[in-house]
Order: structure tokens, then sequence, then C-alpha cells
């Protein structure tokens, strides 16, 4: 075999590989296409059964949601539809905002006569699957007492049971817009029931508004979590009358009121410093007197002190004295002891030779008691005194 047509040969092996190649990807690609379906992260598939076979699969939409991933579909027997997984937003307010479902404002009639023209923002989400969760609700029968009509009501986690996807499907349809718009009309009667019977001042009042919209989102729940989606929470972003002249009124009455409760504050705070200034001043005379009571204490104990230190330094001064005394009379008794005789004699003649005048003596010095006292106290030299 020569050269060229080894490589001739070998041109057509990695030909046919790379042939296969491609061809092994393009029916894994068609079959994926065909069979297969992608979930995204965000969304909930719902498996529809076209057909029903016996052992195999069941008809109609499945009870429970397909996770995200890769999920398997059979042309003409199963098909794959999305629905959101993430939260997704009604506004009432006559306002288009991309990507939400933006309805009309709802118009409350008060229980005076009144409408109120409220704008509302409905957060809603879908189960992926039916079952019983704990969601928020509130304790029957019990409020947070807060005086009168603005009781507002515990809250609590409560058990509730809710649908899956197929009961979405079956009672809203499969089209997601649709499913919103029929949850929203339906959620509109809730809100409407219990924000009506809020009177015109009510909805200035944060407490009662509020406890309405709470009540209406619980019934909500309670009525449509069988139907697999939950209003996750209802929020009352903004409410005006439709009468200009009512609001005008209510502005000013809640003027009026702002301003007592501003004047009566200002009472109580009055109040409360001309009490904490009489109250200083009590303390502050109490604290001179007490401070007055301690500097004289502290006066005669440092005078106590002063009498004590100087007894105390007389006391060990005579004490110097005394011994100082006591070694000069002991030193005086040993010299008598030892000179006694020489000592005594020049005591004595002290007077004597201090009257003495002239050289009545000579060879002595008169004013020399050493030379006297060895005169007088010696001994000549033929042995007498």
């Amino acid at each position: 075999m020569n050269k060229n047509q080894y490589n001739h040969e070998k041109g057509g092996v990695v030909t046919l590989l790379v042939t296969l190649t491609m061809l092994t990807l393009f029916l894994f690609f068609i079959f994926f296409f065909v069979f297969g379906k992608v979930i995204p992260p965000n969304m909930i598939g719902i498996r529809r059964n076209l057909v029903s076979i016996p052992g195999f699969i069941t008809g109609g939409y499945q009870e429970d949601g397909l996770n995200p991933g890769l999920q398997w579909k059979i042309p003409y027997v199963s098909n794959i539809i999305l629905i959101p997984r993430d939260f997704q937003f009604v506004q009432m307010d006559d306002r288009e905002v991309e990507g939400d479902l933006s309805l009309s404002k709802l118009e409350i009639p008060t229980t005076d006569g009144s409408k109120v023209k409220t704008d509302i923002s409905l957060i809603v989400r879908f189960f992926d699957k039916p079952g019983t969760t704990l969601r928020i609700g509130t304790t029957e029968n019990q409020t947070l007492a807060t005086g009168g009509d603005n009781d507002v009501p515990l809250v609590k986690e409560v058990s509730r049971t809710h649908g899956g996807p197929k009961d979405l499907v079956n009672t809203y349809t499969a089209d997601y817009n649709k499913q919103l718009v029929a949850f929203a009309t339906n959620a509109e009667n809730y809100l409407k029931q219990w924000l009506s019977g809020l009177s015109t001042t009510d909805y200035y009042n944060p407490a009662l508004r509020e406890k309405a919209a709470f009540k209406a989102t619980e019934e909500i729940n309670k009525g449509l979590n069988k139907d697999g989606i939950e209003l996750w929470a209802t929020l009352i972003r903004r409410y005006v009358y439709s009468e200009q002249n009512i609001d005008d009124q209510i502005f000013a009455k809640n003027l009026q009121d702002a301003t007592e409760r501003l004047n009566a504050a200002k009472s109580e705070l009055a109040e409360a410093r001309a009490q904490t200034e009489e109250v200083r001043a009590i303390w502050d005379g109490q604290k001179i007197s007490v401070l007055k009571v301690e500097g004289e204490s502290t006066v005669q104990v440092l005078d106590e002190e002063a009498k004590k230190y100087e007894q105390e330094q007389i006391a060990k001064g005579d004490k110097l004295v005394e011994i100082s005394s006591a070694a000069i009379e002991k030193d005086k008794n040993e010299i008598l002891a030892t000179q006694g005789g020489k000592i005594y004699a020049a005591r004595k003649m002290v007077p004597f030779i201090s009257s003495l005048q002239g050289g009545i003596i000579t060879g002595i010095d008169p004013y020399n008691m050493t030379q006297w006292i060895d005169k007088f106290s010696s001994t000549n030299k033929t042995g007498e005194k």
C-alpha cells in the first residue's frame, strides 16, 4: 500500500466519523425537540395527557406541577404548559405597568353614602402541587386592643388546604392572563364587601383600613386557595373620594384633630417640664444641705486628727527628752563612779578659784582647772596629800 492510498483511506475514515457524529447530534436534537421540553427555573410545568393508556398514563392535567429542568413529552400523546412560579402583581389603579396585569381602580361605597376611589395592588402566586401549608391567618374572635373600633386582629400561622395546577387550569383555563383576570374579579367582590363596611372617615384611620384589607385577604384565600392560587398580600396604596368637598372636609377635620393633639401634647410637655424643674429644685436644695453637713463633719474630723497628731508629736518629744536626760544622768553617774574624787574636788574648788586674784600659788594657772585638780588630788614627792 503506497502513501497516497493510505492517506486516501484515512481521509475517508475521518469523513465517515464526522458524518456519524453530526448525524448523531442531529438525531439527538430532533429527539430532544420532539420528545423533550425545558422548564425554566421561574416556571411551573403542567403536564396534560391527551390520551389515556391503561397502566401507563391517565388523560387530562396532572395533579402535581413539574420542576424546572428537562421533562419528557410525546407528540399527540402528552404536552406541557407553563405558569409562573414567582410572584405576580395585579394593579387596580388605571395605570399601565409593564409585566403586571393592570385593571381599573376600585370604587368603594362607604357606609354613609360616599364613594372612595382606591388604588390596590394584589400580590399573587400559584401553587405547584395540592396539599396543606401554614399561612398567616387570624385567631378566632381575638383582637389586639387599641381602643374601641380600632382593635387589630391578632395573627398567627394557620393550616390551609389548597389545590394544585390541575385545579387552577380547570377553574381559570390554561391561559395565564385569563387566570389572573378571573382571580382578580373574584377578589374584587371580597374587597368591596369588607372595605365598604368603613365610613367616610374610617379610610383615614390606618388601623381600621388595614384591618378590613387583612380580613378581605384572609377571606379571599379561604375561598380561592382550593383553585391552586394564593393572594399573598393586599396593598392599599392610595385612596381619594369622588366628591372633592368631602376630601377637603375630612382633611380639615383631620388637621383640626391633629392640631388639638399637638396642643394637648404641648400642654403635657409644659406640665412635665414644670414638674421636672420642681423636682430639680428640691434635689438641688437637698444636695446643698447634705454637702454642708458633710463639709462640717469633714472639718471636725480633720481638726480632731490634727489635735491627735499634735499630742502624739508632743508625747514623742517628751519621751525623747526623758531618754536624753536619762542618758546624761547615766553618763554623769559613770564619770562620778570612775573619777569621783577629782570631779568632786573640782566642783568644790570652782568658787574658791574664781575668787582668787593675782598669783598666790606659783606654777599654776589659776584658771586651769586641770592643774588645780591635779595639784590638790595628786600625791607629792614625800607621799603626802
